[in-house]
């Protein structure tokens, strides 16, 4: 299973290639292949703000075109090695496709971020831009009612993905003491509109361990469906906890199926994945992979509490500590610890 904004993309992705076979009025695999790269290329940069080929992570059209004249030459290069293994005309074909589409596609992502308020407004908005750019009306010529229907099915698929919901869980954020920008989430069951006494036996088999899995997987869908949100709105983002422990971090690793439903750019740049210390030192070899770390621990048992931070700090693996409880004649320290690396992070009283 794949997580959400991944599933979005690459129906983004997949949608933008029939648009283009749709204008070129010709449809072959390698066609779609280059197409693909160029609007992976697109969605990396437009929506992850993931480059490629130069050091500028900011989206505008000079950056997309530098981007595409990258990936242009790198399919380019990649294709050389067919050079001896197919005709001397298809070769030369599928070089003059990678470099014919390079335009072709920089004007359909264009075209994909044109604003369109209403759905009505969908073949106005698309008559203005074709009329401004000749290549593409050239290819068009009168099916521009049927661009713009594919347009709408792709807009109307878009919404129902990203207004999606089920009413089992809520997905909620745990406020730190002084931060304004870092949560924690949690999955909480929703259970206010049941009656009084329905709601300790649905409390009783939420925590029932069997179910670990299916709530891991409903959680970080959940985690997924509000960055997306969060992304397509333009709307600030913070930074989120997201705890976990065994038996999703075990053998040494991240749970395979857990690890896929975070793999995605806008999850890693997001999300601090919080884990037990307990569970870090078992499980050390996991914490190689390319997310950022909290270590989650208790101190209202420990006495040298300076030593055990340094400790974790140590470790060179952390940027985040989060007390999750203490005793209260050490609260100061942790609400004033100050540290170039690792952020003490405390719970907001309830």
């Amino acid at each position: 299973m794949d997580n959400l904004i991944n599933v979005f993309m690459n129906y983004k992705v997949n949608r933008l290639v029939q648009y283009g076979v749709f204008l070129l009025n010709q449809d072959t695999p390698f066609l779609r292949k280059v197409l693909k790269h160029y609007f992976q290329t697109y969605v990396d940069n437009y929506y992850y703000h993931v480059f490629h080929t130069i050091d500028d992570d900011r989206f505008n059209e000079k950056n997309l075109k530098l981007e595409f004249t990258g990936a242009k030459e790198e399919m380019l290069d990649d294709y050389r090695e067919y050079e001896l293994q197919v005709s001397n005309e298809e070769y030369a074909e599928n070089q003059a496709i990678i470099r014919d589409m390079e335009k072709i596609a920089f004007d359909i992502c264009k075209m994909d971020t044109l604003k369109i308020e209403e759905k009505s407004q969908i073949n106005e908005v698309l008559m203005e831009f074709i009329k401004a750019h000749d290549n593409l009306q050239e290819l068009l010529g009168s099916r521009l009612t049927k661009l713009g229907s594919m347009i709408r099915e792709t807009i109307t698929t878009c919404e129902k993905m990203i207004h999606y919901e089920d009413n089992y869980y809520i997905l909620g954020e745990k406020k730190f003491e002084g931060e304004n920008a870092i949560f924690q989430f949690e999955l909480i069951p929703n259970i206010k509109v049941l009656e009084v006494y329905k709601k300790g036996m649905i409390t009783k088999i939420y925590q029932d361990h069997r179910l670990d899995e299916k709530k891991m997987e409903c959680f970080l869908q959940k985690v997924s469906l509000f960055l997306l949100k969060k992304l397509l709105a333009k709307e600030k983002m913070d930074t989120y906890i997201l705890p976990m422990d065994s038996p999703f971090i075990s053998r040494g690793r991240i749970d395979p199926k857990v690890y896929s439903l975070m793999d995605n750019p806008l999850f890693r740049r997001h999300v601090v994945i919080g884990v037990p210390y307990n569970t870090y030192l078992a499980q050390k070899t996991a914490f190689a992979e390319d997310f950022t770390f909290a270590c989650i621990q208790d101190f209202s048992h420990i006495n040298d509490i300076y030593q055990k931070v340094i400790n974790i700090y140590q470790e060179g693996v952390f940027q985040y500590l989060i007390v999750s409880d203490y005793r209260y004649k050490d609260k100061d320290f942790f609400l004033n610890y100050d540290h170039d690396v690792l952020k003490v992070l405390v719970f907001e009283e309830e």
